[in-house]
């Protein structure tokens, strides 16, 4: 089977936060919680500026995302 990523969609390898790095271009932003993202499912709308979304591992990113910042790594939970 070689190279195939299953699933082959993107993915979060980490319980986290779908985050823009552009919203950090600035230092450390106060982002607005809109959604979660469980494994099996998909975000409802892109991800905008100024948002994030909760993903679990094995969930799709919603797009928009370029990071997922770990739970550990966070001060929202």
């Amino acid at each position: 089977f070689g190279d195939i990523d299953m699933p082959p969609f993107d993915k979060s390898m980490v319980d986290g936060y779908a985050v823009r790095c552009a919203d950090f271009a600035s230092g450390s932003p106060a982002l607005r919680l809109v959604a979660t993202v469980a494994a099996g499912a998909e975000a409802s709308r892109p991800l905008a500026a100024g948002e994030t979304m909760k993903v679990m591992t094995g969930a799709p990113v919603p797009a928009g995302c370029d990071a997922v910042i770990m739970i550990e790594r966070s001060k929202l939970d």
